[in-house]
């Protein structure tokens, strides 16, 4: 009797060590603080807090290209909109991650309303995982932020993500993390900002992201980054003519490598030299 405690006692430790508390979202490495700024907010921002969306002023569309840690398999796409609706803004952004073997996809919604010095926004996240020969396996979420204008060149915010639906796993389910962010972006003028954003993702450690950009007359860019968790160093430059803008950035872990990613942005009003 003794043997057989010790065996069935074994197999829970395996089947419970082999099972994830959660599905994690694919990300790529760009960085998307402008969701805390004026005049650096992109199409992506959005997607850092859907608050931003309140003070959207013009339409922005954006398509990020990234192949993570140098391996193909990995390969992520993301293009995404913002513009004006109803006294507000909306985002929606689709990302493709992997390839015919694995891949995740995920498609983002977003709605923004600007309360004087407060924005308050929403978003909803729509994740399919499909791997070849087996079902596809989709998960829900939804998240609300907040922004405030501290001053005309500090802005903060936060924002509180929950899962909603989709679990795998009968022994031990695997579900959607909550998680919750807090940002701070300062703009010292028009062509420098600062940014931080701290956040924690269930089941894992506090992670913080500090960045500096520059924009040089309004058509070179340049900013660097850190990932605290990693100690991931990030730059990224480019270059921005009329409504276009073109630019290159990499994260560096020091484990496993360098991914490497191209960004074109759009944005319909005439800016730049």
């Amino acid at each position: 009797m003794k043997p057989v405690v010790k065996v069935l006692c074994g197999l829970s430790i395996c089947i419970r060590g082999m099972g994830q508390s959660f599905q994690l979202k694919s990300v790529n490495s760009y960085l998307t603080n402008g969701a805390y700024s004026i005049h650096f907010t992109d199409a992506f921002s959005f997607m850092s807090n859907p608050a931003c969306l309140g003070r959207q002023t013009d339409f922005y569309s954006g398509l990020i290209t990234e192949r993570k840690w140098m391996l193909s398999e990995l390969n992520d796409y993301t293009l995404a909109a913002s513009g004006i609706l109803a006294k507000g803004g909306f985002g929606i952004s689709f990302q493709y991650n992997g390839d015919a073997d694995y891949n995740e996809q995920s498609l983002d919604l977003a709605y923004g309303k600007n309360l004087g010095k407060m924005q308050i926004g929403i978003g909803f996240n729509y994740s399919l995982d499909k791997a070849a020969g087996y079902p596809g396996a989709g998960f829900g979420s939804s998240d609300i932020g907040m922004c405030f204008h501290v001053s005309e060149k500090l802005i903060t915010g936060w924002v509180l993500g929950l899962p909603v639906f989709g679990s795998v796993g009968m022994t031990n389910s695997e579900r959607g993390p909550a998680f919750f962010r807090m940002g701070f972006g300062y703009e010292w003028d028009r062509n420098l900002f600062f940014a931080i954003q701290v956040g924690k993702l269930s089941g894992f450690p506090m992670n913080t992201i500090c960045s500096i950009e520059y924009q040089f007359n309004g058509q070179f860019f340049f900013s660097f980054g850190i990932n605290s968790n990693a100690g991931s160093p990030y730059f990224k430059t480019g270059w921005k003519k009329n409504r276009l803008c073109f630019q290159l950035y990499t994260l560096y872990e020091p484990v496993l490598g360098f991914s490497p990613g191209l960004v074109l942005l759009w944005n319909s009003k005439k800016s730049g030299g």
